[in-house]
């Protein structure tokens, strides 16, 4: 069995404080050691109270306020600033138990495992369907959402919200790919791993890695303009249908991909996300052809 040492635990945040400070709590508490944990916040100003949470953890916790605004480049700048193997990525509204961490790093039994989707379950209920399997299909670019799941065993994608990837695997695949750095970052997740997957890495779930998500409806990288978050959708399924979706598939996916800006466009009466549609079509397919864009982590203090 592969024996791994320490993890880090990147926690992206914005403009999230009392939920960050409780999902603190419950990572400072793991079992596993060694550990540490990154707060890479992207807030305009750093909250006093998470800094005074930070001093009373600094064994533990490292905090970066940084310069930019977008999950793949605090995911990218969170890896590269890391310390261990092995990286857990978490949102800022989440709750864990006590072994969360460790049961993520005991998943890895051997050296062709390159990420570990960790079960959730959604306080609002919303298991995301009764798939057996977090499942992508390439006719759709989509993926199932079965995290609610228990058991281990392999998967095609892996939840924004909690999972984790070895370092060396991560640096293998290219990173996450900034070009989806739209709006909520859609599809940026699944395009990874469908990259990984394709570098030989295999992909597990366990579902006792698991954390309950809270969604918390304010901060974060949630979007509030429908019309943004229908221009982003558009651009980066784009990206992942062009990249990963073979010839005879891709005019399903597309397809697809326009009756659903319809039913937007319908339920919200907005004629814009139609005639938006096309230019975002042209600029996802021209991405899908680009290398993944990686930032360096710039420098910042502390």
């Amino acid at each position: 069995m592969m024996r791994i040492s320490g993890a880090t635990i990147a926690v992206p945040t914005l403009d999230r404080t009392d939920c960050l400070i409780d999902t603190l709590d419950d990572l400072c508490a793991q079992s596993l050691t060694p550990i540490e944990i990154l707060v890479i916040d992207q807030s305009s100003a750093p909250d006093s109270r998470v800094l005074h949470y930070v001093k009373q953890h600094d064994d533990v916790i490292r905090y970066f306020n940084v310069p930019f605004k977008g999950l793949p480049e605090a995911r990218n700048y969170a890896w590269q600033m890391a310390k261990y193997p092995v990286i857990i990525y978490v949102d800022d509204d989440i709750r864990c138990g006590k072994d969360f961490a460790e049961e993520h790093l005991k998943t890895y039994s051997d050296e062709v495992i390159g990420a570990v989707a960790g079960g959730i379950d959604e306080k609002n209920g919303n298991n995301y369907g009764n798939k057996k399997k977090a499942a992508y299909n390439a006719w759709t670019a989509t993926g199932s959402r079965a995290y609610y799941l228990t058991g281990i065993f392999e998967a095609d994608h892996v939840p924004g919200g909690n999972f984790s990837v070895k370092k060396s695997a991560l640096k293998l695949a290219g990173g996450f790919d900034e070009r989806l750095n739209h709006g909520a970052a859609l599809y940026e997740e699944t395009e990874f791993s469908l990259r990984l997957r394709k570098t030989g890495s295999k992909i597990m779930f366990n579902g006792n890695a698991r954390i309950t998500h809270l969604a918390v409806q304010k901060g974060g990288c949630r979007v509030s303009d429908i019309v943004k978050y229908v221009n982003a959708l558009v651009h980066n399924r784009c990206v992942v249908i062009f990249r990963y979706s073979a010839w005879y598939q891709t005019p399903v996916a597309v397809i697809r991909l326009i009756i659903l800006v319809l039913s937007y466009a319908r339920a919200y009466k907005n004629l814009r996300m139609l005639l938006n549609m096309p230019r975002h079509i042209h600029e996802g397919i021209q991405d899908a052809y680009k290398m993944p864009l990686v930032t360096p982590a710039p420098k910042t203090t502390q």
